[in-house]
């Protein structure tokens, strides 16, 4: 690849009228190099079973090839048409909910075999019908996958399958899921109960994490298809989506944190190049950290670069964005490690369900006030690829993800349970973000590591965060202590380290196995009511941590918890250890982070939130320093560098320069180190 991608996704069958021309003009005038397109429309592809119609598609990589475009071609899979349904309704899948009714995509049973049939059929026609276009560069596998749900019969006497070469015997099962509880125990492999009326928390977290395993084999198999097609040059992709919130920022949702539905780490082995889906707040709202947390996510899994195949240009009332926002996005993606970014979608389309959710052109198909700045990125775009690309990160913090854990804080929720009235709750994601955020606010940059990942990884930070690690097996425990002995920080919140992998609570003082570490131990929580810690309110969950007497510690504010302390900090060997007992104000925790990086000999920059600043190294091994101004107010920031120049406006800097921040405005400064 020798320039980074500005693309678009682009359905001239969803369009009145042939325009490819006029789009493909207007593509070039904004500097666009790259479409995606196909895999939301199977029912046009194949409208009947094994009557295929690629004319579209055809025409379309035509007119790529003429108007020297790059395309992606996405597998149709996830939107299944009509036809595949009244032929087994057993493609729908049964959830929790029921069984599906068809009009939505993603409800599909991705095991039944009519549908997998179905979907090698649809990828090889497909793959025979475009794989000698020159300007296909690469295959998205599918789209968003997510496991959907999916618990008919199949899938349990798949998971029974599962349980049986996992387990081995019944009792064994009983034993470590607590089965005779409530008369839960089984006597053979034919009575496990139906997982979707169970009360067991080890059995449902279980078998979530045989649905994300199902959803991560459906990607490989796709793969393996792709591949006897493709070219040695052309890579295999997917859009990985996070969790989607709700929320007063967005009332339709946007990304927030962990994907339960399907694990990055396990079914990124499907792609040669990563990829993602990241929609985020826009507006007053515009902080970047919705864009860093999941880029930095993404660029985590093989610490390489990766594409970004959707975000908003601008979507719904809420996001569309103000002057000068579409380019700091699309360098805020930059700055976390994309090669590339491609908008979801090139028009707003005039009919069904996403209507209002616009593309980079509105419904008169126009040139527009955000069209116009998308000229402006592709221009930048060209410009600075020879800078971008090849560019990595090194960072000294990770921060600790785990999809068990997110799974059994569903069953055994931090506070109250989500649905109850008045409920003090927090989400497995709550606790996370509220950590990347703390760090990232600070500028205090990370890689967000899934907890499998640390086996390999640990030695390379100074600083390990674990937000919520609720389940800990013993080699989790036994590197983090292992981390610490050596000389690493390690600080870890509330909830961390409580059961085992099959979510049984240990028979032990918390934090488990880690008390000499942490230098203190606890045996009971509470809902804090009127505590507070640093003289800043303490709000739905308090641990009450008992120190030991060499360690240092801060005692809550409260007439009877005030015997128990928030907040220890610990020398353990040749390293330090910090617990953070409760949910406490933003104010406490940042400046338990910024301790915690300071002993741990992180360089802290003097500016923080809405200036954010974030770091590279370019292939050509000078260093590139991204500065934001997520702000509608001019800001000033002092360079701190001894020679650097803005490589987007050619403006050179010494260290103590003012450099002028502009609202919303953006700085790429490349440093220009001195040779001995």
């Amino acid at each position: 690849m020798n320039k980074l991608i500005y693309g678009v996704a682009y359905y001239p069958e969803y369009e009145h009228e042939n325009r490819i021309d006029k789009d493909f003009e207007m593509m070039q005038k904004a500097d666009i190099n790259t479409i995606r397109i196909a895999e939301s429309t199977w029912s046009t592809w194949e409208p009947l079973e094994g009557e295929y119609d690629f004319s579209i598609l055809l025409k379309t990589l035509d007119k790529a090839n003429e108007y020297d475009l790059n395309v992606i071609v996405g597998t149709p899979t996830y939107a299944v048409p009509a036809w595949l349904v009244k032929k087994d309704p057993d493609v729908l899948a049964t959830t929790e909910n029921g069984r599906g009714l068809y009009g939505p995509r993603q409800i599909m049973d991705i095991t039944n075999m009519t549908y997998l049939e179905a979907c090698e059929n649809i990828i090889r026609k497909m793959m025979e019908a475009v794989q000698d276009y020159e300007c296909i560069i690469g295959f998205q596998i599918d789209n968003e996958t997510k496991h959907y749900g999916t618990a008919g019969k199949n899938v349990q006497d798949m998971f029974k399958t599962y349980l049986i070469n996992k387990f081995k015997t019944v009792e064994n099962l009983n034993n470590l899921f607590g089965f005779r509880y409530w008369s839960n125990s089984i006597a053979t492999w034919d009575d496990l109960p139906d997982v979707l009326g169970t009360i067991n928390g080890s059995y449902a977290a279980e078998f979530e994490l045989f649905q994300r395993q199902l959803a991560a084999n459906f990607l490989l198999w796709q793969r393996h298809i792709i591949d006897e097609y493709r070219r040695d040059n052309q890579f295999v992709t997917h859009n990985f989506d996070f969790f989607w919130k709700k929320d007063a920022l967005a009332p339709f949702g946007h990304s927030f944190g962990v994907q339960p539905g399907i694990n990055h780490l396990e079914a990124s082995k499907a792609t040669t190049l990563l990829g993602c889906d990241i929609y985020h707040p826009t507006q007053d709202d515009l902080t970047g950290a919705e864009i860093a947390y999941d880029g930095d996510s993404i660029r985590s899994l093989r610490n390489e670069q990766y594409l970004v195949l959707e975000t908003q240009a601008q979507a719904f009332r809420y996001w569309t964005p103000y002057p000068g926002q579409l380019k700091q996005q699309a360098l805020s993606h930059l700055a976390s490690g994309a090669l590339g970014v491609e908008y979801w979608h090139w028009h707003s389309i005039h009919n069904s369900f996403e209507t209002y959710w616009k593309g980079l052109l509105s419904h008169d198909m126009e040139e527009n006030a955000v069209y116009r700045e998308a000229c402006e990125v592709g221009e930048i775009f060209k410009n600075i690829s020879h800078h971008i690309l090849g560019a990595y990160k090194r960072n000294d913090v990770a921060l600790i993800v785990d999809n068990r854990s997110q799974t059994a804080l569903k069953y055994f929720p931090v506070g109250d349970k989500e649905d109850e009235p008045d409920a003090q709750y927090l989400s497995y994601n709550d606790i996370t973000r509220a950590y990347y955020d703390a760090l990232y606010e600070q500028n205090i940059e990370c890689d967000i590591l899934d907890v499998e990942a640390l086996k390999d990884s640990t030695l390379d930070y100074k600083m390990i965060v674990t937000p919520a690690l609720y389940v800990a097996t013993e080699e989790t425990i036994s590197i983090l202590r292992r981390f610490v002995e050596e000389g690493g920080v390690l600080l870890s919140s509330f909830k961390s380290f409580f059961v085992d992998e099959n979510v049984q609570v240990r028979q032990a003082k918390q934090p488990y196995n880690l008390t000499d570490v942490f230098g203190m131990y606890y045996q009971q929580f509470t809902r804090p009511g009127k505590t507070k810690l640093c003289g800043e309110p303490v709000d739905v969950w308090a641990e009450l941590l008992i120190p030991d007497k060499d360690t240092d510690y801060v005692m809550y504010e409260h007439k009877y918890w005030g015997n128990y302390a928030g907040i220890t900090r610990n020398k353990y060997k040749k390293g330090s250890a910090i617990y953070i007992g409760c949910w406490c104000a933003k104010k406490v925790l940042k400046d338990e982070i910024r301790n915690a990086a300071e002993i741990a000999n992180i360089r802290i920059e003097s500016n923080q939130f809405p200036i954010v600043i974030r770091n590279m190294t370019g292939k050509d091994g000078n260093v590139l320093h991204f500065i934001f101004n997520y702000s509608e107010n001019e800001n000033i920031v002092i360079c701190s560098y001894n020679s650097a120049i803005d490589i987007l406006t050619g403006k050179s800097y010494s260290a103590g320069d003012n450099i002028i921040m502009s609202d919303w405005g953006t700085v790429i400064l490349m440093e220009r180190l001195e040779i001995a």
